[in-house]
């Protein structure tokens, strides 16, 4: 049993990943930037916003100032959260909500730790089962509190640390590979769910799932 189970955001908990790329087409196409959704999961997928911008205008011969990055983010933020608001019923991951209201009585903490903003994350969480979702995690790490987004393991350190919690005994859920080296490097036990990437990609992973009800019998 471990002590703190640690969920990422996107493809862990929301489906999310199809919401952010229409966000950032949104507002890319006034500066006549246009990629493909598989451009976009091949190249970008797994990065938070402020590592992924710099790196898509880089790669699209655009040279845009701290500040102009900074205001490209936050409209993208503003998109995603008015996606989120207006979308019925929200594409939560299929069977995370039995799993969760299961594994809640059997696990001291829960956290999320994910390279999305606390808005965005917010925005859905508040929209979950009235926002009573929230209740359920003890701490969430967003891209405002780290330096360094995954695969960096700083995020994922600074989890254990607002749980008290070893980061040996914490169990990591990830769907990315950048999510899943940033675990490992902080020490932690992880599970690679296949909603995004196929179970080869996720040989660094402690196990590869590809669900939470396989999950649960395994784990639990």
């Amino acid at each position: 049993m471990y002590d703190a189970i640690i969920f990422d955001f996107d493809g862990v908990i929301l489906d999310s990943e199809p919401i952010h790329y229409e966000a950032c087409c949104h507002v890319l196409k006034p500066l006549g930037i246009s990629i493909s959704y598989s451009d976009y999961t091949e190249k970008y997928l797994g990065l938070s916003d402020k590592d992924m911008f710099p790196k898509l205008l880089d790669n699209e011969g655009f040279s845009s100032s701290v500040a102009e990055t900074k205001r490209l983010i936050q409209q993208k933020t503003e998109a995603y959260i008015n996606i989120i608001n207006t979308r019925d019923p929200l594409p939560l991951i299929v069977d995370f909500e039995q799993f969760i209201f299961k594994i809640a009585p059997k696990v001291n903490k829960i956290a999320i730790c994910s390279g999305s903003s606390r808005g965005e994350i917010t925005a859905v969480l508040s929209r979950v089962r009235q926002g009573k979702l929230r209740a359920y995690f003890d701490a969430i790490v967003t891209t405002e509190d780290v330096q360094s987004g995954k695969p960096s393991p700083e995020g994922y350190l600074l989890t254990a640390k607002l749980l008290n919690v070893t980061p040996g005994r914490c169990l990591v859920i990830e769907d990315t590979l950048h999510g899943i080296k940033a675990a490992k490097a902080a020490g932690m036990q992880v599970i690679g769910l296949t909603t995004t990437y196929d179970r080869h990609q996720f040989l660094i992973a402690d196990q590869a799932i590809t669900g939470y009800r396989q999950l649960l019998g395994r784990v639990w």
